[in-house]
């Protein structure tokens, strides 16, 4: 929430929206987004003591894979954006994964590559009294597809996106891709610490990766 309201940063129209909000893909199809940490609000100035305010959001049928359109009701905006006082700025998630976009009435599939998402700032969740300009948080990401067969347990414990393994499993791995017809694409070792573990994979189509190591053993589903 603003401490301090300044009229001059609402005159400092020209300055570029990345001086003052940052955002991160923390997993496929999600993105954090964080705002005034820098005590900088002039590409959209909440004002004194707010402690919410909304994001308009969509997407163009030209900056995502599937060719569709998707958008919030103005009267419906849904993302929020809320003061975190530890990290001294507003915070908000935009999940795609889960988000059904209130106008278009409709979910990004999973598989779907998303460009960029255009974003409006404003006070109000059914319409608005104040705004931001336009303007867009920045992928490429793609969105989760299906996992399935955690032979422990059965819950999906990996997803593979835009071609990289993300996994909770920890150490030394085995990897074996197959297709759909049970023959071996590629088999790989690969060390899991968190990060996304690139599959180079060239094929395009639908495939299974199994992954085995120590206490883990799973079959992920996925397309390439």
């Amino acid at each position: 929430m603003r401490k301090i309201y300044s009229l001059a940063l609402a005159l400092v129209a020209s300055v570029a929206v990345s001086a003052q909000l940052t955002t991160q893909i923390t997993s496929p199809g999600v993105f954090k987004l964080t705002y005034g940490a820098a005590n900088d609000y002039s590409f959209y100035d909440p004002g004194f003591e707010v402690p919410t305010f909304y994001v308009h959001t969509w997407i163009t049928t030209a900056d995502n894979s599937a060719g569709t359109s998707f958008d919030d009701a103005w009267s419906n905006s849904t993302v929020t954006m809320n003061w975190d006082s530890v990290a001294g700025a507003y915070v908000g998630t935009i999940d795609l994964n889960t988000k059904t976009f209130t106008n278009s009435n409709n979910t990004v599939a999973a598989g779907t590559t998303v460009q960029k998402v255009g974003i409006v700032f404003k006070d109000m969740q059914n319409g608005a009294s104040k705004q931001s300009v336009d303007s867009s948080i920045q992928g490429p990401t793609t969105l989760t597809t299906l996992a399935v067969s955690d032979a422990s347990n059965g819950k999906a414990k990996s997803q593979v996106a835009a071609g990289k393994l993300f996994t909770s499993a920890k150490g030394n791995i085995d990897l074996t891709v197959y297709d759909f017809g049970g023959k071996v694409i590629k088999t790989m070792k690969a060390n899991a610490n968190g990060n996304p573990i690139d599959l180079n994979l060239n094929q395009k189509g639908l495939f299974l990766v199994q992954i085995s190591g120590n206490n883990v053993s799973e079959v992920v589903k996925f397309a390439n």
